[in-house]
């Protein structure tokens, strides 16, 4: 029972020699206290970045003039409706219903850029009538 308590008292010894002597030596020392900024601790604020990226997105967008009679043949077209998309924002879409004869000039596919001609129905509805391809001329 001796030996019991000679092997735990020294196993307490070797413990306390070595924790106090080398726990705390090699660790940096800090000054506690209300001296690191706050911006340490939090995320910086990207609200006001974010609402002026969007604010210049928007302006530059409100800066696009659309034009009137020029549109883009959509994805949405079938052989009975068109859907025309503004152009060149692409923001507004509109779909009529087309003439049981309609002429088209040129290539009327999807995404490509086509003038359109409208039939007046009962002073209401309209109708498209006539589809022309516009070339545009890209700037080298």
């Amino acid at each position: 029972m001796k030996k019991i308590l000679y092997f735990v008292a020294a196993i307490a010894a070797t413990t306390l020699i070595t924790t106090t002597g080398t726990s705390c030596k090699f660790a940096p020392e800090q000054q506690d206290g209300d001296t690191v900024a706050a911006s340490e601790f939090y995320p910086e604020d990207t609200s006001s970045a974010h609402a002026k990226k969007m604010a210049k997105k928007t302006a530059e967008q409100a800066a696009i003039v659309d034009s009137t009679d020029i549109f883009y043949i959509g994805s949405g077209s079938t052989k009975d409706i068109i859907q025309l998309v503004s152009y060149p924002s692409r923001r507004d879409t509109f779909i009529y219903s087309k003439t049981l004869h309609i002429k088209v000039k040129g290539n009327a596919d999807i995404n490509h850029v086509v003038r359109v001609d409208y039939y007046l129905l009962n002073g209401k509805d309209s109708l498209v009538k006539y589809v022309e391809e516009v070339k545009l001329d890209a700037k080298k």
